[in-house]
């Protein structure tokens, strides 16, 4: 069964960081930098609190590159991503056999990421906007349907959807 969470960054610190919490307000999965690094990747911890897990990854900046002349479609076809213990996040994810289907959030302003893993659905990621705040300014805030057992790859998913600039990933 699938359970709801929202994913949120840490605000008011130069600290790129995320947590996952569930409906009721508690964090389940946090992805902490444990130290800003002005040039090159940053060491940053990764806390399961479900289950006890913790794991120290190297998380490099992000870089994005717009293809095209500048307009929307340039806009839409971004390529974006951040190295992740020296390797593209992207190839990291696809080699663990990831894949995301990307598309248009119904009829909200935002959008909708089908993850899968070996083919298998294993979460539904959306943008998200928190009570008392609008669509247009909460774009690292993120829906997350998964089971709980999929935490530790889900949460990885979300935190680079919302780390990255990429729109679509198909």
């Amino acid at each position: 069964m699938e359970n709801k969470y929202m994913l949120k960054p840490v605000l008011k610190t130069i600290k790129q960081s995320f947590y996952l919490e569930d409906e009721n307000g508690n964090k389940v999965y946090e992805g902490n930098m444990l130290k800003f690094s002005l040039f090159g990747a940053a060491p940053h911890e990764f806390v399961n609190r479900v289950s006890g897990k913790t794991e120290q990854h190297k998380v490099g900046k992000t870089i994005t590159a717009e293809e095209g002349d500048g307009g929307l479609i340039s806009m839409l076809s971004k390529r974006s991503y951040f190295k992740f213990d020296g390797k593209n996040i992207w190839d990291h994810l696809h080699d663990l056999g990831i894949r995301i289907e990307s598309g248009i959030a119904g009829n909200k302003l935002g959008m909708r990421y089908d993850v899968t893993l070996r083919g298998e659905h294993i979460a539904t990621i959306a943008n998200s906007s928190p009570k008392g705040k609008s669509i247009l300014t909460t774009d690292m805030y993120y829906d997350v349907f998964c089971e709980e057992k999929d935490l530790d790859i889900v949460f990885l998913v979300a935190f680079s959807i919302a780390k990255t600039e990429q729109t679509f990933y198909n």
